[in-house]
């Protein structure tokens, strides 16, 4: 008996966490930074956006580097593709750079910045795309994230 209740306890636990970390698809974008930053608002109605959260020490992250690269090659004029270090050390990112020569533009987030509408971030590298009308339209964690990216975009593109 005492063994089910802590299962059962257990499960609840587990559901509470999955459920408070769950991304709300149609949700509008969250701000992440001041005038100085970036603001995603300033993105509505022109193109969708894909925002590239990392860590600069990141293995995963830097692996990701070229897949991204090769994206914003092809989808440079329509989408805007950019980068957001969640490390606010500005020689972690400028060794990154240096480092990765991402072609894509690199923010970090501001002390203010607020990741609660995209349901926080887990794990590095997170992918969050946002359709041009500032709705959170995907959100991919991990490695392979990336390689799943590009199916992501051709459908957001088409879907105007």
């Amino acid at each position: 008996m005492r063994k089910v209740a802590l299962i059962f306890l257990f499960t609840i636990l587990l559901a509470g966490i999955s459920q408070a970390k769950t991304v709300q698809m149609g949700l509008d974008s969250p701000y992440f930074g001041n005038s100085k930053h970036i603001d995603v608002a300033d993105f509505v109605g022109k193109k969708p956006l894909v925002l590239i959260f990392f860590y600069p020490e990141c293995t995963p992250c830097e692996k990701s580097v070229p897949v991204l690269n090769n994206l914003y090659k092809t989808y440079k004029d329509k989408i805007y593709i950019i980068g957001i270090s969640l490390s606010r050390d500005r020689y972690e990112i400028g060794d990154f750079i240096k480092e990765n020569h991402p072609l894509y533009p690199i923010y970090r987030i501001s002390d203010k910045g607020d990741l609660r509408n995209v349901g926080g971030i887990l794990a590095t590298p997170t992918v969050v795309v946002i359709d041009k009308n500032g709705k959170v339209a995907k959100k991919l964690i991990g490695k392979h994230g990336c390689s799943y990216l590009k199916k992501t975009i051709d459908k957001i593109i088409k879907e105007g």
